[in-house]
């Protein structure tokens, strides 16, 4: 083995190495620093974006609610806690098992693409 790094320093210079193929450094430079800029685009739509900010102030409100009022914890831990407790319940569970399974036998039958939707009849009348 080579003890000292010189020499595997010099074995690994003396290596012959392959060129590069022709316009390699243009084609990258195109392709990263010299690429037009994107024009932005708006990630969500309206509707996201008002359900977002809604969603942002009641967490914000709750917040507030629970550092400035003493009473406001102790009664939102304790409505928590008996929500908890109905999500497991088992009368709660056995239903939400029967949904998932009506849902879930609903949605297989027919390939997946039975859809169920009540007629529809138009504001308009034929004439």
């Amino acid at each position: 083995m080579n003890e000292d790094m010189d020499d595997l320093d010099r074995a690994l210079f003396a290596l012959p190495l392959a060129t590069s193929p022709e316009g390699l450094r243009a084609s990258i430079l195109s392709a990263t620093v010299f690429a037009p800029s994107r024009e932005f685009v708006a990630v969500a739509r309206p509707w996201e974006m008002w359900v977002g900010g809604v969603a942002l102030a009641v967490a914000a409100w709750l917040c507030i609610a629970i550092v400035a009022f003493k009473g406001f914890a102790a009664a939102l831990s304790v409505n928590i806690d008996l929500a908890f407790r109905a999500v497991g319940d088992p009368s709660t569970l056995v239903w939400f098992a029967l949904g998932c399974v009506v849902t879930a036998s609903v949605w297989y039958v027919g390939d997946g693409n039975l859809r169920l939707r009540l007629p529809f009849r138009g504001v308009r009348a034929r004439s």
